[in-house]
């Protein structure tokens, strides 16, 4: 059904029917192919251009059980993607702190944001991304994912859309991860020994590895080789990298970065 013909309805009996029949729909994608398509044809029932089912990790290296099923503006795809500065896109790092879906317009109740973040907006206004809605996608053990539709809507509309589109893009990035073959993961171990992981987690908390170093009885350079340690295990730059992967991989929890 076409997005101007149901965006004004809010009857609880409609919505239930389109995520009913979305379910049947979804089912009967056997393959990335399908899925595509079906993804498309919501986008565009949302009256959205884009649409994006993604895991949020470096796509630059395969991994099995990876999530990249979109039709996103190429610009942008390889600035977060084929550039690998997905840890700084500010709507990924919304995701690390949002229980449900969010619109992009209201980022700013989730994260700090700085000049970076809204540049990095900007350049998606540039390339037709004046909204979006986007669904954090986690299960324990896995890669952080996402759901967003995008592109072509109001920020009343998002407000109108939001609740369809969180349990659309949870069954949807569902059935992205099983298609991708996801693999088995039992109760995955920690990187990170425990002496540097409660490093890493008192730089969440803004600590100078001084001021660690004090905190945790240790000498500076134990903790300056921990945090090096840490750097080459998740391949970080520096140390906003090095929270993003390192809650991303579910080493540090959100409740600690404060």
């Amino acid at each position: 059904m076409e997005y101007a013909a149901w965006i004004n309805r809010t009857d609880r009996d409609f919505a239930a029917g389109f995520f009913a029949d979305f379910l049947r729909e979804l089912a009967a994608a056997h393959d990335e192919k399908a899925l595509q398509v079906l993804m498309a044809n919501v986008a565009r029932d949302f009256g959205c251009q884009y649409y994006a089912l993604i895991s949020h990790e470096d796509h630059r290296i395969y991994r099995p059980g990876q999530v990249d099923v979109r039709e996103y503006p190429a610009a942008i795809a390889e600035r977060i993607i084929g550039q690998g500065t997905y840890r700084r896109d500010p709507v990924f790092r919304g995701c690390m702190f949002a229980d449900s879906a969010f619109i992009w317009s209201k980022l700013n109740t989730l994260i700090a944001m700085d000049r970076r973040d809204r540049a990095t907006l900007e350049f998606g206004l540039s390339h037709g991304l004046n909204e979006g809605i986007t669904v954090p996608c986690n299960k324990l053990g896995y890669c952080l994912g996402s759901a967003t539709f995008a592109g072509k809507i109001s920020a009343e509309q998002a407000e109108k859309l939001i609740g369809l589109v969180q349990m659309i893009g949870v069954f949807a990035f569902k059935h992205a991860r099983e298609l991708a073959g996801e693999p088995i993961v039992k109760g995955t171990r920690p990187r990170l020994n425990p002496r540097p992981r409660d490093c890493v987690a008192l730089v969440a908390r803004g600590l100078s590895n001084k001021q660690i170093a004090r905190a945790l009885n240790l000498a500076p350079r134990t903790v300056d080789g921990y945090l090096r340690d840490g750097y080459r295990l998740f391949n970080a730059a520096n140390r906003a990298e090095l929270l993003a992967a390192a809650v991303l991989a579910g080493e540090i929890g959100t409740d600690e970065l404060k």
